[in-house]
């Protein structure tokens, strides 16, 4: 679902048609039958890309160089073809005069090239509530990790702020956006639609997978044009045009693309439980029975057949609760009297084929194996959990914090256990948790022996010259595959200069900020270059989180 084109500003573009002559005068170069033209993207949902076509007499791969005066860079698109019918084009920086050189190149090598078309890019949404404001800093140049930062801001207005509960909730799940920037924040390329975006997959190729507030999957192309699409057939908001049904409750937080073309994705079940918890601040409040939520992981094939699912009400201890348990999460997405027990955020396929669930409100990861459904290892703070499970908890070593409320752990290049350490509370129900100001978020990393269950700290970002950050929701880390540096995306941060009026129960009175930090993987850590999304607009005033990032290159098609 795409915003109205009247929200855009349109490009004011030029296409030059050159049917000139080849560089090459010799007889075997290739030649255009139709002229190179180069337009703005007929989809409104990407309107900083750009569509190259022309028609050749022979079939020939070919490489676009673009530039705006300031920056250069190429596109390549190496499966041969005669016909070129809107060839992708993204890079672009808003409201900029780009001159572009394209080269066609037939099997033998001969090239022809045609020079100087150009394009004028659009200006960016003027709109306070369409666009978020951005700014960055550079500080080690020579260090920083190449490629476009792609991110997803999600805009919000506090609790109270002149909105009702309902406006500022349909405020924040009525727009979902997915940005591309540049080392300078200059936005290159960006995506809009109408339901809110969790968690993003960027494919090299240019795929992106995405999961919406209103339980959908869905991958789009560079062009924004959906190229599949699946929904929750048991979701509150019932039927999905043109899309594929798959049996599920819900589709939440995060799904993966896998290699055999497969979707490994999170859903949920919903279970009435007797005689459960109705405090999580007192142990001995009065039980009732309960809605619960659990987390459910499935399997399913591109036309939504579920090949198997793990179910945590099955797997987990349902009575080990934590912090947020009796949240509004899942009554805020139209599931009413429904507590939230598990709260999956992150799914991975391990190469071992085994499959790794981060659970937010247990504060632990889960390896298990999905023909089984056996428990491999548990990693997470080691109270609460029975007998049965407790051959399979990992023991960190020395004198170092467990990770809580953590999201996107992942497994690295090297093998160790990499992830987003939120900290909050640093407690289980019914223990004293920590004040909001004296919490401090962070990337965190582990060397883990799983065989011997045995993990110890080997890195994190937090350092004693930080500023203190504490991220009360999302949040990623990633290895980058260049620099080895990591990047860090601080999700919903609190507002660090009123933190100390804040508590656990009033954070989401106050506005949040959102930085993307890289930083060098170093003992102590370095930071190497920072973005943040500032507040737009006024009364009420528009703040902007993010769920994750990623680094990200202009494919090769």
């Amino acid at each position: 679902m795409s915003p109205k084109p009247s929200l855009l500003t349109f490009a004011i573009l030029t296409s030059i048609i050159l049917a000139g002559g080849p560089d090459s005068l010799g007889a075997e170069a290739p030649r255009f039958l139709r002229p190179a033209t180069i337009k703005q993207n007929s989809n409104p949902a990407a309107p900083l890309a750009a569509v190259l076509s022309f028609e050749a007499n022979d079939n020939v791969t070919t490489e676009v160089t673009i530039t705006d005066g300031t920056n250069q860079w190429s596109v390549g698109f190496d499966e041969p073809t005669k016909v070129a019918a809107e060839m992708p084009l993204i890079g672009f920086r808003p409201d900029r005069e780009h001159r572009l050189t394209v080269a066609i190149k037939d099997s033998e090598g001969n090239e022809t090239t045609v020079k100087e078309l150009t394009f004028r890019s659009p200006k960016l949404p003027t709109d306070p509530a369409l666009f978020p404001r951005i700014e960055t800093q550079t500080r080690l140049k020579d260090q920083i990790e190449p490629g476009y930062r792609l991110l997803n801001p999600r805009r919000r207005v506090p609790v109270g702020a002149q909105l009702t509960n309902e406006q500022q909730l349909r405020f924040g799940e009525s727009f979902g956006m997915l940005l591309m920037v540049d080392h300078d924040g200059t936005p290159v390329w960006y995506y809009q639609t109408a339901s809110r975006i969790a968690g993003f997959e960027y494919h090299d190729d240019g795929r992106i997978l995405f999961v919406t507030a209103d339980f959908r999957l869905i991958e789009i192309d560079l062009l924004g044009n959906v190229t599949r699409s699946w929904y929750a057939a048991e979701r509150p908001q019932g039927y999905a045009e043109n899309s594929e049904d798959v049996p599920a409750l819900t589709f939440h937080h995060d799904a993966d693309l896998l290699p055999n073309g497969n979707v490994l994705a999170l859903s949920t079940k919903r279970r009435k439980i007797n005689d459960y918890y109705t405090s999580e601040t007192n142990a001995d409040a009065e039980r009732q029975t309960q809605w619960v939520m659990g987390d459910r992981v499935i399997e399913f094939t591109p036309n939504g057949r579920v090949l198997w699912e793990w179910d945590a009400f099955e797997n987990l201890p349902v009575r080990r609760i934590g912090y947020e348990t009796f949240s509004d999460y899942w009554k805020r997405r139209s599931f009413p009297d429904t507590i939230d027990w598990s709260h999956a955020n992150s799914i991975t396929k391990l190469d071992d084929g085994s499959v790794m669930v981060n659970f937010r409100y247990q504060s632990a990861i889960v390896n298990f194996d999905p023909n089984s459904g056996e428990i491999n290892w548990i990693f997470g703070e080691p109270t609460g959990w029975p007998d049965e499970l407790q051959s399979k908890l990992i023991r960190l070593e020395g004198n170092f914090r467990w990770p809580w409320h953590q999201h996107a752990p992942v497994l690295t290049s090297k093998g160790t256990l990499l992830l987003f350490d939120n900290g909050n509370y640093r407690a289980r129900p019914f223990s004293q948790p920590t004040k909001i100001q004296d919490t401090r978020s962070r990337a965190v990393e582990y060397d883990v022996d799983f065989e011997n269950r045995i993990a110890r700290q080997i890195w994190t970002s937090e350092t004693a010259s930080d500023l203190p950050l504490v991220s009360i929701a999302m949040g990623s880390a990633s290895e980058l595959a260049e620099t080895g540096n990591v990047l860090v995306g601080y999700g919903a941060v609190a507002d660090p200069f009123k933190i100390h009026e804040m508590t656990w129960e009033t954070r989401n009175r106050f506005n949040q900020i959102t930085r993307c930090v890289e930083y060098t993987r170093t003992n102590p850590s370095e930071v190497v270059w920072e973005l943040e999304l500032k507040p737009t607009g006024s009364d009420p005033e528009i703040t902007w989180n993010i769920f994750n990032t990623q680094i990200v290159k202009i494919p090769a098609n």
